[in-house]
């Protein structure tokens, strides 16, 4: 009849019986790692940009010459606002930045705990994070495309299959590495 079969034949059980495979991996996949990197360099240039905007808070609302000339050129560029308002204007402006850096940092060093609760944190500050780049687009802030771009292309990396299941703490999805039966 039929030839004895061995105990390592692929079809032993079956045609769609389960196969163990390759154990699914237990390092961050790399969509995560690129979006952990991107996250702290974006973390790094909010910080950097919120410092910025508070130097030029204090520039304006100084009372030595370079101050005045600092409001003069404000003023001639369309912002007439005195010391104060312009202060506060450009320590607001500041603050913006400095938290998406502070929030972002804090996020990517956590992403290597594998939770579900850290990916959707992580897609729903990026998402905000789009909201707002869209909204400077929207208003004249043309410069905010590029990064609507990283913001939008993190997201995707977060929500493919592979990351999520990492986070998830399931096995990946077929056609990624670490699929049971993947080659």
């Amino acid at each position: 009849m039929y030839p004895p079969q061995q105990p390592d034949d692929p079809y032993a059980a079956g045609a769609y019986a389960y196969q163990p495979g390759p154990p699914a991996p237990t390092g961050m996949p790399g969509t995560a790692i690129t979006v952990r990197v991107l996250m702290f360099i974006g973390g790094v240039c909010g910080l950097l940009f919120g410092a910025l905007f508070w130097l030029a808070a204090a520039m304006a609302s100084g009372e030595g010459q370079f101050s005045r000339d600092f409001l003069d050129g404000m003023g001639e560029a369309g912002l007439p606002l005195s010391g104060g308002e312009a202060g506060v204007f450009f320590g607001v402006m500041g603050a913006i930045p400095f938290v998406y850096g502070v929030v972002s940092i804090v996020l990517a060093s956590i992403m290597g705990r594998r939770s579900a609760g850290v990916m959707w944190s992580i897609v729903v500050f990026q998402g905000l994070s789009a909201l707002l780049l869209v909204l400077a687009v929207i208003t004249g802030g043309f410069a905010s495309i590029i990064p609507l771009f990283f913001t939008i292309g993190m997201i995707v990396l977060m929500v493919v299959p592979n990351t999520r299941a990492f986070y998830e703490n399931k096995p990946a999805a077929p056609g990624y590495p670490g699929y049971p039966g993947a080659y």
